[in-house]
């Protein structure tokens, strides 16, 4: 049986409320971009060959590296921008998606992003207690403080050791408690988790402004961190100093799939929560332009700043120890404990600024899913603070399980590494949809910058699959975990879909038809 269009959209109102003014959208942007996780030890150290086998040797520039992604996320920019100011919905580019290819693909791709969003959340939460050993153990020893030391050996434990049962508990209760404090925080008033969003995220800023002065102010550099090498048991041969090395092309553009994982293609938090802007033209302009010109300056300031001051070659061998990273060397030539420990806060902080991000754009593609019946009606509800809470529940409750795979299973994380590739398949998919819309629309800009989207996304998905850095092809105890899970939840957002068509078909309702059309906020 089939219903008409009007009752397809007949529907409750949402409820989502209006409270987004264009701060709280560049700062929700900006965390999805994650510039301060980029110069923790996500990127640099896979600069050095011993950690990249993509990579030759030295010739590869982070700094180059991250002014040509920051270009060639322009096409994207466009794109995003471009739809976003068309098509300001909840869900962001999902709407785009099920509306410009169809109902089957947006679905399958935006339940196959989430799951691999909550695989990264889990990750960073943990990447949390590493950044709090690192930290520990960069202030205990430079300052030869035994407590810091112990602290960092028998509590908050480097996860990449060999914890014990006692500890790996500390780093799941560590993350476990701040998300669902972040999640009670949404629940009960929506714009406080937007609130603590801004807050951590105009902390962590200024935390890295101030780590980057600290680091620009560090001559004689070599002097100011023997102490901290010393302490780290770093050696680094003898080389000579240049900013910019004789730049090997090909290495340099091998290092952009890397940066791809945490900074530039990550444009859909602001789309996502679009509905709720106060003034939707103008931040739907402007927010993700900010965002991406913010991320850039920090990220290929921050790269070039640690060449100008170290030279290329010492950081190119210091980096791939994974203990020598910007945030560690800012600690360790900060001049007084106050400011060590300010900066070492800042470097934990980006983590959990990222996690309360990822709280509020999950829910909004959720709550997206439900309104179009993909999943079910129950959590697109919202209670009386504006806030979709039974998404947030199903946020809290799978990020939870995932959690304990990386606290309890370092090299069952490796699983959820290389399921990054479903970010670069999904965007993708985006652009695709994005110049699907242009020859729809007859707009030669978004067929134009869908098009050089597409083309670089494919090429990034490709890097995925085949670069042994991501993981993709990785085995644990002989299963192929990265392919199992990759693969199952593109078939699992594939049967999502067709199971509710079906149930819905039984009612007397044909969803397909809210795809005809955006639906209503």
């Amino acid at each position: 049986m089939v219903v008409s269009k009007r009752t397809i959209f007949v529907r409750e109102s949402s409820g989502l409320i209006k409270q987004v003014n264009l701060l709280d959208a560049v700062m929700l942007n900006i965390g999805n971009m994650s510039a301060g996780v980029a110069l923790f030890e996500s990127i640099s150290p896979y600069i050095n060959s011993q950690n990249n086998p993509t990579i030759g040797g030295p010739g590869g520039v982070l700094w180059i590296a991250s002014l040509i992604g920051l270009v060639l996320a322009i096409p994207q920019l466009i794109l995003y921008t471009t739809l976003n100011r068309r098509i300001a919905r909840t869900g962001g580019d999902y709407v785009w998606i099920s509306r410009s290819l169809s109902g089957g693909i947006g679905a399958t791709m935006a339940i196959a992003l989430m799951i691999e969003s909550l695989a990264y959340f889990a990750l960073v939460a943990f990447f949390s207690v590493s950044s709090v050993n690192a930290v520990l153990c960069t202030i205990g020893g430079v300052d030869h403080s035994s407590t810091l030391l112990s602290l960092a050996s028998n509590v908050f434990v480097n996860p990449y050791g060999n914890p014990t049962l006692f500890q790996k508990a500390i780093f799941y209760l560590i993350g476990a408690v701040f998300f669902g404090l972040i999640i009670a925080l949404n629940v009960f008033r929506a714009k406080w988790g937007y609130n603590v969003v801004t807050a951590l995220g105009i902390f962590s800023f200024a935390t890295l402004a101030i780590a980057m002065v600290v680091i620009a102010a560090s001559s004689p550099f070599q002097q100011r961190i023997e102490p901290f090498l010393s302490a780290e048991g770093i050696s680094v041969p003898q080389v000579p100093y240049a900013i910019v090395p004789k730049v090997n092309w090909a290495y340099t553009l091998l290092l952009l799939p890397i940066f791809a994982l945490y900074t530039y293609p990550w444009m859909q938090a602001g789309p996502a929560v679009s509905a709720e802007f106060k003034n939707t033209q103008k931040v739907a302009k402007l927010n993700l332009l900010i965002a991406l010109a913010i991320t850039g300056f920090f990220v290929t300031v921050g790269f070039l700043e640690m060449d100008a001051v170290a030279g290329y070659y010492f950081n190119y061998y210091a980096y791939g120890t994974f203990v020598y990273n910007f945030w560690d060397v800012a600690i360790a030539l900060a001049s007084n404990p106050a400011l060590q420990w300010l900066i070492g806060l800042g470097a934990i902080v980006w983590n959990f600024y990222v996690l309360s991000y990822g709280v509020i754009v999950f829910s909004r593609y959720i709550f997206a899913l439900s309104f179009d019946r993909v999943l079910p009606e129950k959590l697109s509800e919202v209670n009386k603070y504006g806030s979709p809470v039974y998404a947030h529940l199903l946020d809290l409750i799978v990020t939870l399980g995932l959690l304990a795979i990386p606290v309890f299973s370092t090299s069952a994380a490796v699983s959820l590494y290389g399921a990054t590739i479903l970010g670069a398949l999904y965007f993708a998919v985006v652009s695709v949809a994005g110049l699907v819309y242009g020859v729809k629309n007859n707009l030669r800009v978004l067929q134009v910058a869908g098009g050089i989207s597409a083309v670089y996304f494919a090429f990034l998905t490709y890097e995925a699959a085949v670069n042994p850095v991501f993981g993709f092809f990785s085995e644990v105890d002989g299963v192929p975990l990265t392919i199992i899970f990759v693969v199952g939840v593109l078939v699992l957002g594939a049967l999502v879909y067709l199971y509710s068509k079906h149930q819905n078909a039984k009612r007397g309702i044909d969803i397909s038809l809210a795809f005809k059309e955006i639906p209503p906020e």
